[in-house]
């Protein structure tokens, strides 16, 4: 997950506290998909505020755009389920000195925020496994949406008369003639990427790919990782005890181990430390740590 990589779609990285990774992902073997109102971004946690719109000339105020409103937003994220990814940046060239900046596990900001300020672990997800293991497990049922986050900063005012620009808008002749279920289906469908795939520029250093999935219920999805998950790198003040603790719990995994050390402003991987070299023999590197 170090060396000799060149493709950024090979990966996919989760930030975690250690306590988490312990007690709830490693000891249960399984991933939370958790609630999308739950996220810390205030475009996804609040209610989302939509218009009335009409081609038909309808009397729009015959209805009620706050109930309107808060219905579609309830219907179209109240049970909805996500889980949250880095990727590693283009351009990879497989030099581990060069690319060490853009790898997903390399984030400093992301060890702050999600790995409770450089003391939590970074798990490494294979992309294509974990791709397919969800599409498995969840998509007989469920509408399952996976992709990279596009970035981009929008004006508080829409532009009514653009079809790309009405994810906010309730279409009342729709609404009337297909009635509310099919309309929230037909309106998921073509505004999915403006409403859950986009976010401000100002997250566009998190590089995310996430996975949502439309649940019928409001609890939790766990998913059950497999043989996805192929390594862990532990933050610059993850606890020596910590570490220990989930490479035991992990032992027989096959899992590539390996830290992350700050030196001034660098970050390097923390090879002097000889514990890291114990699950290789296992793992689907084979012996190919290299001492810099």
């Amino acid at each position: 997950m170090i060396e000799n990589v060149t493709s950024s779609k090979q990966y996919l990285y989760h930030y975690t506290k250690a306590c988490t990774a312990l007690d709830y992902i490693v000891h249960n073997h399984t991933l939370q998909f958790g609630r999308y109102t739950g996220t810390n971004d205030p475009k996804e946690s609040k209610v989302w505020e939509f218009n009335l719109g009409t081609n038909e000339e309808r009397d729009l105020g015959q209805y009620k755009l706050s109930e309107l409103s808060e219905w579609l937003s309830m219907a179209l994220k109240g049970k909805t389920k996500l889980a949250c990814f880095s990727m590693d940046s283009e351009g990879l060239s497989g030099n581990h000195m060069l690319d060490i900046f853009k790898r997903g596990f390399c984030k400093p900001r992301m060890w702050a925020q999600y790995a409770n300020r450089h003391t939590g672990v970074c798990l490494v997800f294979d992309r294509q496994k974990l791709e397919e293991l969800i599409d498995r497990t969840y998509s007989k049922d469920k509408l399952v949406l996976d992709g990279a986050i596009t970035y981009k900063d929008r004006n508080i005012v829409p532009d009514l008369y653009n079809p790309d620009d009405q994810q906010s808008m309730i279409n009342i002749d729709f609404l009337e003639t297909m009635g509310s279920d099919s309309y929230i289906e037909a309106h998921l469908r073509t505004h999915y990427k403006r409403l859950f795939f986009e976010k401000m520029d100002d997250w566009k250093d998190e590089s995310e790919w996430r996975c949502i999935v439309f649940s019928q219920t409001d609890e939790n999805l766990y998913l059950n990782f497999e043989d996805s998950l192929v390594g862990i790198m532990f933050g610059e003040n993850t606890e020596e005890k910590a570490v220990q603790d989930i490479m035991d719990a992990t032992e027989s995994w096959g899992l590539h181990y390996m830290g992350l050390k700050w030196k001034n402003c660098s970050p390097w991987y923390d090879y002097e430390n000889l514990r890291y070299i114990r699950g290789i023999k296992n793992s689907p590197w084979g012996e190919t740590i290299k001492r810099v």
